[in-house]
């Protein structure tokens, strides 16, 4: 760390490098050293967003962004950024040499901005310095601002007061299991500001706010640390603060229970709550902060007003999932993903009219891995962007192949995530594709959840009628358990509701599942659309299904997903010996 004249280095120049690789930490720190009459201090963050996500951000007057040589790792870096509302200058370390520009010390006298990108061939001891002199004004004028605004919202502290209260309460309580730290995430906000505008978002905010606060002590200061996050730092003033922080914890998850009234409606929110106490060990603020982030992440997980208690495991569970997302990195490069095939069936004609794709990954050492042991990882790390388009363009390559072989009625249907419509060249890519491998109209199908399509609200409305004046099919996956109303369905290109597997394997069990199959049924066909049920295993739900007409069915009585080759032998037996013989293999 660059450190200069101790005595002052409470006034000291905090720069924040984040970069992955050392070298721009020597750069930096050198030409630090060798200004000595202005303090300064230098801190390096590695190219990883969960670091960044615990540094305090209050504490730095300047970013310099150094080698972060992946895309996706850089938007997501930029992203928690955002989500900490930084406004600090970011400065731009690159070896491009500027267009039209030289190399000298013209550049050592170009007053920094917000933003500037410098070369670092040309990045010396005057222009640092400069830096230094322009920032330090900066910081100087914004500590002469009153030191407490609120969260204007809510009136709470905000995430920078509430990090200056847990350093203090550390510093002054350094005894193990003294302090502990609460996370409050409110799950699936986004659908609010969809479904009922910013006003109606923000009022809930407010409910919120209140509601937590109204289960805390007196003395327990509740903070607003981002749009629907909120934070309490606890401390043992009479007995374990493990005890009061649970007490706390299970009463802000017994209130949630009750729905809040919003927009003339009573909507329902879930929490997920992280908590993280302080350990034997050394526990700074931003370690405190990351344990009870993990331990957040973790009930995320569970969906629905849950709670965890940090614990070292999530932590290597954590570095684990960071090895598995830099695998599937390498993957992707490398092609060793898979497309397996589940064959959906006209039970009217009793004929395999086309299949869901689905992605497996042929790992090169745990060998082939459902979806289930990668897709929440490659979701969360924004990866599902790229393996989507491999996706899209394999489901294309096959369906060409297919009609070489004679099999141009079969639809390939793909699933697509959120975060692919959340990428603002996604149509545009998915057109080049279509027109690359010169696919029908039709043949091609695009599966989405109702969360996706409440979460992405009118980005997803207005990218789902371009895809279908591209000519691609649009299914509306899981239909039944998500939050879409009829009209909005209705305005939509949608072609197919595909009816979630939950109701389809109690239909001759449960009335209530009987029924909302026999209406979500009745619903497609008066709008005009297609209806899949998915996940029929035995005789009487086909029968069931047939009986009330539903137009498509796919599930284990018919088919497990199985490999290209295997689809391809199954359509030769269907098409020598029929249909009966699908069912034998199945059988087999």
């Amino acid at each position: 760390m660059g450190q200069h004249e101790p005595q002052t280095r409470s006034c000291a120049v905090r720069i924040l490098l984040i970069s992955e690789q050392d070298s721009d930490h020597g750069l930096v720190e050198r030409l630090l050293h060798s200004i000595t009459d202005i303090p300064s201090e230098l801190v390096s963050c590695p190219a990883d967003p969960q670091a960044l996500a615990s540094r305090d951000l209050g504490r730095f007057h300047l970013i310099l962004w150094g080698v972060v040589c992946d895309v996706q790792i850089a938007a997501r870096l930029l992203i928690e950024l955002s989500r900490q509302h930084s406004t600090l200058p970011l400065v731009v370390l690159t070896d491009k040499q500027a267009n039209g520009g030289k190399k000298g010390d013209n550049a050592d006298h170009t007053p920094p901005k917000d933003f500037e990108v410098l070369q670092r061939a040309t990045l010396s001891v005057p222009l640092m310095r400069s830096a230094l002199v322009h920032f330090g004004a900066r910081r100087q004028t914004a500590s002469s601002l009153p030191a407490r605004v609120p969260d204007p919202l809510t009136g709470l502290s905000n995430r920078q007061h509430l990090r200056e209260q847990l350093a203090t309460v550390l510093a002054d309580k350094p005894e193990p299991a003294c302090v502990a730290l609460l996370l409050v995430d409110v799950d699936q906000f986004k659908k609010v500001n969809v479904s009922y505008g910013q006003g109606a978002g923000d009022a809930l905010i407010q409910l919120i706010a209140e509601r937590i606060q109204s289960c805390l002590a007196p003395t327990q200061r509740l903070a607003r640390i981002g749009g629907n996050e909120f934070a309490v730092v606890f401390q043992n003033t009479a007995g374990s603060v493990n005890a009061e922080a649970t007490l706390r914890t299970d009463a802000i998850l017994q209130c949630m229970n009750k729905p809040f009234p919003l927009a003339r409606h009573a909507v329902k929110m879930h929490v997920s709550v992280g908590l993280a106490i302080k350990d034997a060990g050394i526990t700074t603020m931003d370690t405190l902060f990351a344990h009870a982030d993990m331990a957040m992440r973790t009930a995320k997980l569970d969906r629905g007003n849950t709670s965890k208690l940090y614990t070292r495991d999530m932590t290597d569970a954590a570095q684990k999932e960071l090895k598995l997302e830099s695998e599937i990195r390498r993957s992707l490069r490398k092609e060793d993903f898979v497309l397996h095939f589940q064959p959906r069936i006209d039970i009217a004609r009793n004929r395999i009219v086309g299949v869901e794709a689905l992605v497996r990954w042929q790992h090169p050492v745990r060998g082939l891995l459902p979806p289930g042991a990668f897709i929440r990882v490659a979701e969360e790390s924004g990866l599902i962007v790229p393996l989507g388009y491999w996706v899209i363009h394999a489901a294309c390559k096959y369906l060409n192949e297919l009609s070489a072989k004679g099999h141009d009625h079969i639809q390939i249907a793909v699933n697509v995530a959120f975060k692919q419509f959340q990428d603002g060249n996604f149509v545009r890519t998915v057109a080049n594709i279509i027109r690359k491998h010169d696919i029908a109209p039709g043949r091609l199908e695009f599966e989405l959840t109702e969360t996706t399509m409440m979460i992405e609200g009118s980005a997803v409305d207005r990218s789902l009628r371009q895809l279908s004046e591209l000519g691609i099919a649009i299914s509306l996956d899981d239909f039944g358990t998500g939050y879409s109303s009829f009209a909005h369905i209705q305005r939509l290109p949608i072609s197919t509701l595909k009816i979630d597997r939950s109701f389809v394997s109690n239909v001759q069990k449960n009335l209530d599942d009987a029924t909302i199959v026999k209406a979500i049924i009745n619903l497609a066909h008066s709008l005009n659309m297609g209806v899949i049920a998915e996940g029929a295993e035995t005789i009487e739900q086909v029968d069931f299904l047939r009986e009330h007409e539903c137009d498509q069915v796919q599930g284990y009585y018919f088919s497990r997903p199985i490999s290209y080759d295997d689809f391809i032998v199954l359509l030769a037996l269907e098409r020598e010996r029929g249909f009966e013989s699908v069912l034998s293999a199945a059988v087999s």
